[in-house]
């Protein structure tokens, strides 16, 4: 008998495939704004992935934050 089971001190951490662009996010400080871009790692000293999102108030305002410090409200 096969039992799905969580293996001891593995952590899910939400990656960029979990935030497909379109989505409705929540940021640390409360924002809420929409994915438009996903933008993988930048140097060999800049190893994180980073969402780009996109704020309604002020029009044009937009932030890049990895995956783990985000919440999702909607899918596309």
């Amino acid at each position: 008998m096969l039992v799905n089971q969580a293996l001891a001190g593995v952590v899910h951490r939400p990656d960029m495939e979990d935030f497909p662009i379109g989505s409705i996010v929540k940021t640390p400080s409360g924002r809420v704004g929409t994915v438009v871009k996903h933008r993988g790692a930048q140097s060999r000293h800049d190893l994180f992935q980073r969402i780009i999102i996109e704020f309604e108030d002020p029009i044009g305002d937009s932030v890049a934050l990895q995956p783990h410090l985000l919440t999702m409200i909607k899918k596309p």
